[in-house]
């Protein structure tokens, strides 16, 4: 059961790969041509975009089950016609961060996963930001692998939250062990 759940999460991350979620955009900012909406505010948002032939294949708001919260904004999902462009705008909405709409409002750029990949990327939210304060830089590699990057410059590949939070506590400074369930 598990090779298939693990085929089907697959599956539905190559289909996603060219998809991009943007938080932070308020909402009805798009009117009725949330595409053409993109393709004109993108370059004034992220200005090294300006001129680049970006290709939206569609673009719409999806629901959050999980949030009641209806004073913000729902996420503005897009699709790219070539996985190159999705890249590009995650790196030059890094590049150029904190990004922000005509009216002020932060935005947010991320890539698209499936529920599954989305929940096993989120476990490592606690350990990373405990890492973090540590003073260490940590990464999240495709599918859901933490990269920890040493003070001198070694990396680390974990697996697990649990696997990271006991590289942590093995650390030299290291008070006593952290016993937070993640």
């Amino acid at each position: 059961m598990d090779a298939l759940e693990q085929q089907v999460t697959d599956l539905q991350d190559r289909s996603r790969r060219s998809n991009l979620r943007l938080l932070g955009l308020p909402e009805g900012a798009e009117k009725d041509d949330p595409i053409g909406f993109l393709k004109r505010s993108l370059p004034t948002w992220i200005p090294s975009l300006a001129g680049k032939d970006i290709e939206i294949e569609r673009a719409h708001r999806v629901y959050s089950r999980a949030s009641t919260d209806h004073s913000k904004p729902r996420v503005f999902l897009f699709k790219l016609l070539r996985y190159n462009d999705r890249n590009l705008i995650l790196n030059e909405a890094r590049r150029h961060a904190p990004v922000k709409a005509n009216d002020g409002a932060m935005l947010s750029f991320f890539p698209d996963f499936s529920p599954m990949t989305a929940k096993k990327r989120s476990s490592f939210s606690a350990i990373r930001k405990e890492l973090k304060e540590a003073g260490l830089q940590t990464f999240l590699q495709y599918p859901a692998t933490l990269k920890i990057v040493l003070k001198h410059g070694e990396t680390k590949l974990m697996q697990s939250p649990d696997e990271a939070r006991q590289f942590l506590n093995s650390l030299p400074g290291s008070h006593s062990p952290r016993m937070d369930v993640v």
